[in-house]
C-alpha cells in the first residue's frame, strides 16, 4: 500500500484491519488467520501515545512537522467533515523502515472477474492483507500458479473501521502534507460510512471526501498561502485526467474480453489493448498534465487485469458524490446524512441517483446509470477464510 513507494508505478495505497470475529459455523483458515491477529496484537500492545513519541526523541523534525499536520487534519476531519476520530491517530507505531503490511488482490487474465474472499462484518472483499511479507508471497505464488493477475504493494496506513484503535505509523509521516490530509480524511470517512461487500462505493467515496476535504483543508488552514491550495486543485485536476484515462482502457479491455473466442486468445490479444492505452496516454493525456512528471510511470503501466480494477474501483463515479454535496448546499453534516442512508440500502450509487432526482433540481442531477467496475460478475474462486483482512485503496500515482 503506501509507506515507502518501492512499486514501479508508485503506489498510494491505504490499508483497513478489522479485528476478528468468528462467525458461527464458519471454517477459519488459521493459516492465514493467526499471523494476522499476532500482527495486530503487536500493534495494539506497542503503539504509544503520539505526545510520548515527540516527548521522547521519537520522530526526527521532518516527522514532527508532518506530524502537526496530521493531528490538524484529523481535527479538521472531526470537526467539519464530521467524520468518526474516536479512538483514532491518538497513537504512534513504529514500523521501522518498512511498511506495516502488504495487500494481495487478484483477477482473472482474460476477464475483469476479481479473485474475492468473504469475512464477517466487512462482506466480500477483492484483497487480502498480511502483516508477514513471507506469508504473502507465498499467496502471490499460489494465485499466480493457479493462473491469476496478481497485484501486491505495501501498507503504511489502515483503519479498523473503530472496532480498535487506529495510531499513526511511522510510514505515514514520510509522505508530503497534501498526501497526509488526503489520507486521514480517507480512512476516517471508511470508520464513519461503510457497506458490506461494496469495495467500490466504500472507496470512491472514501476517495471523494479524501480529495474534496484536503482542497478545503488547505483553502481555510493556509488562507495566506493560496498556492498550497491551487497545488492540492491542480494535482486532483491531474487525478481526474488519469482516472478517466484508466477508466477508458477499462472500457476497452471490457469490449476486448466480450468478443466470441477462446480465453486463450483473449490472454494473447490483450497486449494489444494495452500498448494501445499506453501510447493514447503518452500523446494525449500526459501532455494536459500539470505535473506530468509524477505521470511518467503509466506509460509502462503491467499488462495486468488486478492493477487496473485496483485503479478503477477506487475512482467510480466520483460525479455523484460532488453532485450530492452541491445539492446540500456544500454541507458537510447534510452530505454526510445522505451518504450513510446510501450505504444502509443494497445499491448505493441508486439511493443517490434517485435521491438526486428528488431534489428541485433532481433532473439535470440524475446521472446516468452504470455499474461498478465488477459488475455482476461471479467471483472466480472460492472464500477462503472467514476471517479479518487489511484492505487496500488501490495504486495510484503520489503527489
Amino acid at each position: 500500500m503506501c509507506g515507502r513507494y518501492r512499486n514501479p508505478t508508485t503506489m498510494r495505497v491505504l490499508a483497513v484491519g478489522v479485528c476478528v470475529l468468528p462467525a458461527g459455523g464458519c471454517g477459519l483458515d488459521l493459516t492465514y488467520l493467526v499471523p494476522q491477529i499476532r500482527g495486530q496484537l503487536d500493534i495494539v500492545a506497542n503503539a504509544i501515545p503520539i505526545e510520548d513519541a515527540i516527548r521522547d526523541g521519537m520522530l526526527t523534525e521532518e516527522q514532527t512537522r508532518n506530524m502537526e499536520v496530521l493531528l490538524d487534519a484529523r481535527d479538521f476531519a472531526q470537526n467539519t467533515l464530521g467524520l468518526d476520530t474516536q479512538n483514532a491517530y491518538k497513537l504512534y507505531f513504529d514500523t521501522g523502515d518498512g511498511p506495516v503490511a502488504y495487500n494481495i488482490s487478484a483477477c482473472v487474465k482474460h476477464a475483469f472477474v476479481p479473485k474475492t474472499w468473504k469475512f464477517p462484518i466487512v462482506g466480500t472483499l477483492p484483497y487480502l492483507g498480511y502483516f508477514n511479507w513471507q506469508q504473502a508471497a507465498r499467496k502471490v505464488n499460489e494465485l499466480t500458479a493457479q493462473g491469476y493477475d496478481v497485484l501486491h504493494y505495501e501498507v503504511d496506513a489502515y483503519s479498523t473501521l473503530s472496532f480498535l484503535p487506529d495510531p499513526v505509523f511511522s510510514g505515514m509521516l514520510s509522505r508530503n502534507a497534501l498526501s497526509i490530509v488526503d489520507t486521514i480524511c480517507h480512512e476516517l470517512l471508511h470508520r464513519t460510512v461503510w457497506h458490506p461487500s461494496d469495495t467500490t462505493f466504500n472507496e470512491s467515496l472514501a476517495t471523494w471526501v479524501g480529495q474534496t476535504g484536503a482542497i478545503q483543508f488547505f483553502q481555510e488552514h493556509y488562507p495566506d498561502q493560496p498556492e498550497a491550495a491551487q497545488t492540492a486543485i491542480d494535482w486532483y485536476d491531474d487525478m481526474a485526467r488519469y482516472n478517466a484515462f484508466i477508466s477508458s482502457l477499462y472500457d476497452d479491455l471490457r469490449e476486448f474480453y466480450a468478443q466470441d473466442m477462446p480465453w486463450q486468445d483473449k490472454v494473447a490479444g490483450r497486449e494489444a489493448v494495452y500498448q494501445a492505452g499506453r501510447d493514447r496516454f503518452v500523446s494525449e493525456v500526459l501532455p494536459l498534465m500539470n505535473r506530468p512528471d509524477s505521470f511518467t510511470g503509466v506509460a509502462n503501466l503491467p499488462t495486468n487485469n488486478a492493477w487496473v480494477l485496483a485503479n478503477v474501483r477506487y475512482n467510480q463515479d466520483l460525479d455523484v458524490f460532488e453532485d450530492v454535496h452541491a445539492a446540500t448546499g456544500r454541507s458537510w453534516p447534510d452530505s454526510m446524512r445522505v451518504f450513510r442512508a446510501a450505504a444502509s440500502v443494497a445499491d448505493p450509487y441508486r439511493y443517490l441517483r434517485d435521491w438526486l432526482a428528488s431534489q428541485p433540481d433532481g433532473a439535470m442531477a440524475l446521472l446516468e446509470d452504470a455499474s461498478g467496475p465488477e459488475g455482476t460478475a461471479e467471483p472466480a474462486g472460492e472464500a477462503e477464510a472467514d476471517a479479518a483482512p487489511i484492505h487496500d485503496c488501490g495504486p495510484v500515482p503520489q503527489p
